[in-house]
């Protein structure tokens, strides 16, 4: 296991966990499909991480399968990314495209601080067509640390054709979960 997270630099988010793993700045193999990243514990910056990674290659369909745990100081699992893809490069620039209009969407929305978990699933490709995304809050609940709210995300062309969704988990203000939740 290596050190990801040093003592005094900012709180980890799906963004720092995910260019780590190599999902969101362009190291993934070839054409992203699916992606998950997901905290189990509110993150902390006060407090380094270390992580392991397990990659599966499928020789026949030219499949990767990678997944990354993230571990506190006392060996807690605190956070996960996997990702699926193909080792296809000729796909990875549409698939990055498609995955950095999500993660702008959601940052936009939520802030990177606030994402919990961060799934992914490209179901298409969008050449240079300007895409459009949009998102619908689909419940609000407590967890056992803070109150968060489930979101969809769908990313289409202008002509309407899905080419990418994600479905995220945010932390929201406490009270503004209550106002939600049927007593």
């Amino acid at each position: 296991m290596r050190s990801v997270v040093d003592q005094g630099h900012p709180t980890p988010t799906f963004l720092s966990l995910g260019a780590e793993a190599g999902v969101l700045d362009g190291g993934a193999p070839g054409g992203v499909a699916e992606s998950d990243i997901v905290f189990f514990v509110p993150p902390r910056g006060d407090e380094p991480l270390s992580s392991r990674a397990r990659t599966v290659r499928d020789a026949d369909t030219h499949r990767v399968d990678r997944t990354v745990e993230y571990f506190d100081s006392i060996g807690r699992r605190v956070a996960e990314v996997y990702v699926s893809g193909t080792g296809d490069t000729s796909t990875g620039s549409t698939s990055e495209r498609l995955v950095a209009e999500l993660v702008r969407c959601v940052v936009d929305r939520f802030g990177a601080a606030n994402v919990r978990r961060f799934r992914t699933r490209i179901t298409g490709g969008a050449g240079d067509e300007p895409l459009v995304c949009t998102d619908g809050v689909l419940q609000t609940y407590r967890t056992d640390h803070e109150s968060v709210r489930d979101v969809a995300v769908v990313c289409a062309t202008a002509a309407g054709t899905v080419v990418g969704r994600a479905w995220v988990t945010v932390a929201v203000d406490g009270s503004a979960a209550a106002d939600r939740i049927p007593a």
